[in-house]
């Protein structure tokens, strides 16, 4: 049995062919240019995913020679919020609103003023903000400046757009209906004010199905476009950081996953939703289970934009060689990577990005190992709220790029204290969509037993015990770095 999944990017989506003992057999990537008519619009046409996913369907089943018929089902990841409203002959009625775009602040900041505060949002979606790039901010826009839109026949998400093309079926899963913004966290339903807020109603959005469940079946015209045969059960998945979670065999207390790529995200399985401010509370995929997310918008990106000054276009192996030989600290330089303001757990837009503590003795390799700190300073204070409510954190699992390198995780490992774990399956958003469709469909019999039986770790870094010279700790010596780091940024932001 064969799984096709599709991750479903800002600018590029994914598609990747998994065998049915979790192997990668093939993975596709489809890039597309996002559209920016006016400041602060960001969309793209539908019709692009739709072809991406062709494309990426046709290009993993022509590298790996297997045959379609081995079909098992098809799985989904995708980014949040992103959304296209349909006619009842399933036209598009407006472009895709990618999820960046922020028409709509202006909405969300009136209805925090005149009735939605940020704690009775926060208690209906686990957003402990009121972050107008969701869906529901911008179909309200809609109401205003695009009317014939806003009457659509149903508003839908990218992964539920992409059933809907394979199947006819208008179905969403419960983590992305709760990103969207719609979507109580307390009862699973959509939530009647928010609704009416919008000028919609229930019947213009999707049925909400956990994560893994069967939505539909490819239809004919959907087959013949992908290659694929007609007939397979296509199975809604989730948002991508948590179905990265999944396949990184987050799916239970105890683990933690991150990303660190042009941002940083982290998910925390729990057993109850967190409410705090620093915290996103939602459902896991793992039903019994809910998530801790916190996130910032600049991470690696930052030792990519230094690259890019120094030396544009050169290999990091190359760029970074001789980064191990510096010393932790950096011989005092510390650098905030917020070049483009603080999410979670502290929200300040107006932050940006800094360095303290340059030398005519430093060199571009400090500044960079500086840069590779900082990163690993803010996973920590990410990670600290989740701690604070007693969730023991047994191990790191590491995500996106910068998990290829040895160095980066072993900082981790030394400024946590705990193993950072890097995945064999460095696709673990399409690993764990496929977890969820081999579920789905009844390979297994739940999402912990598909993580039990593919998930596997190619290394583990533990935190170091050995002294620096002279005498300091590696403990010591990171305790200090991120002391620097949380000193620096109160010092600039919290007067």
């Amino acid at each position: 049995m064969l799984y096709l999944t599709f991750d479903i990017g800002t600018t590029g989506l994914k598609t990747a062919l998994i065998a049915d003992d979790g192997r990668a057999l093939a993975v596709h990537t489809a890039e597309y240019a996002l559209l920016t008519p006016k400041a602060d619009w960001v969309e793209m046409e539908p019709e692009a995913y739709w072809g991406a996913a062709i494309e990426g369907t046709r290009a993993v089943f022509g590298k790996t020679g297997k045959s379609p018929h081995e079909l098992a089902a098809i799985g989904f990841s995708s980014q949040g919020q992103t959304f296209i409203p349909i006619d009842a002959e399933g036209q598009a009625l407006y472009r895709a609103i990618v999820w960046v775009d922020n028409r709509a602040q202006s909405v969300a900041d009136r209805w925090n003023a005149e009735w939605l505060s940020h704690e009775e949002y926060h208690r209906i979606s686990g957003y402990p903000q009121i972050p107008a790039s969701l869906t529901l901010f911008k179909v309200a826009w809609m109401a205003e400046h695009a009317p014939a839109a806003h009457r659509a026949h149903r508003f839908l998400c990218l992964p539920d757009y992409l059933t809907y093309r394979l199947t006819g079926e208008c179905a969403t899963d419960y983590v992305t209906a709760r990103m969207a913004g719609f979507l109580d966290l307390q009862t699973g339903a959509y939530e009647p004010r928010l609704l009416a807020a919008a000028g919609i109603t229930e019947a213009q959005l999707p049925r909400v199905l956990k994560p893994g469940a069967v939505a539909g079946h490819v239809h004919t015209a959907a087959a013949e476009a992908l290659g694929i045969p007609s007939g397979v059960p296509v199975c809604v998945g989730a948002n991508d950081q948590l179905v990265g979670a999944v396949g990184a065999g987050n799916v239970r207390p105890g683990i933690i996953s991150e990303t660190t790529g042009t941002a940083l995200a982290l998910i925390a399985s729990t057993e109850a939703p967190l409410f705090d401010p620093r915290i996103v509370a939602g459902r896991h995929a793992v039903p019994e289970l809910y998530y801790a997310m916190a996130y910032n918008i600049t991470s690696a990106i930052v030792l990519k934009w230094f690259r890019d000054l120094c030396a544009c276009g050169e290999a990091y192996d190359s760029f970074l060689e001789g980064v191990a030989e510096i010393p932790a600290g950096c011989a005092g330089l510390t650098v905030l990577p917020h070049f483009a303001g603080t999410t979670l757990p502290s929200l300040n837009l107006d932050v940006r990005g800094a360095m303290m503590g340059l030398t005519l003795a430093h060199t571009k390799l400090h500044i960079a190992r500086a840069i590779m700190e900082a990163c690993a300073c803010m996973l920590r204070e990410c990670v600290e709220p989740v701690q604070q409510h007693g969730i023991a954190v047994a191990t790191v699992r590491a995500l996106g790029g910068a998990a290829r390198s040895d160095l980066w995780l072993q900082m981790k490992a030394d400024l946590l204290g705990r193993p950072v774990e890097r995945p064999a399956c460095a696709d673990a958003a399409s690993l764990g969509a496929a977890m969820l469709a081999a579920t789905g469909v009844g390979q297994f019999a739940q999402v912990q037993d598909a993580a039990r039986a593919w998930y596997r770790e190619e290394r583990a870094f533990e935190p170091q015990e050995e002294l620096f010279e002279p005498v300091a700790s590696h403990h010591a010596v990171y305790e200090d770095v991120y002391g620097r780091y949380r000193d620096l940024y109160r010092r600039l932001y919290e007067v």
